[in-house]
């Protein structure tokens, strides 16, 4: 649920950060003068947006690991991966300090637990080839930025 908010929450705030971009040119072309209500409400809108960026992929891993710790039936992937390996790594998901590196082409990975259908997409990354960048597409800020990274033997 909060995932939801959240999600909905990044949605607006970028639609809004473009909308208080092309405010903030219009005020400087047509009135050449600055509104303090409209600098302060840019500003929320950034700090809202910057928020749920840093926020969201710390309460995905959450979630995922808890999903995780249900009865797995199966899973599958279109990339050549051990599966096995990948799900106990996926129930491990941590946040990973920037490596000045770059997901590679993404690839779908579905596990199936005993209430649902779990649908990520991995990604191996640029620098480490037993690195994969996770990204939980359920959500659109899950979609745009990796929620974490996985280490594979």
């Amino acid at each position: 649920m909060l995932l939801s908010i959240l999600d909905f929450l990044f949605t607006i705030g970028g639609i809004g950060v473009l909308i208080s971009i092309i405010a903030f040119i219009a005020m400087m072309i047509f009135a050449k003068r600055l509104n303090p209500k409209i600098i302060l409400m840019m500003i929320a809108i950034f700090v809202v947006t910057l928020s749920v960026t840093f926020t969201f992929p710390s309460i995905a891993r959450s979630e995922l690991r808890a999903k995780l710790s249900q009865e797995i039936i199966s899973s599958t992937s279109d990339g050549h991966i051990n599966r096995d390996e990948t799900v106990a790594a996926l129930k491990q998901i941590s946040y990973v300090q920037g490596t000045n590196s770059h997901s590679l082409q993404r690839f779908g990975f579905t596990i199936q637990t005993a209430e649902e259908v779990i649908y990520l997409e991995l990604a191996r990354d640029s620098n480490d080839s037993k690195t994969y960048w996770v990204f939980y597409p359920r959500y659109r800020a899950g979609r745009l930025n990796g929620i974490g990274k996985v280490r594979l033997k």
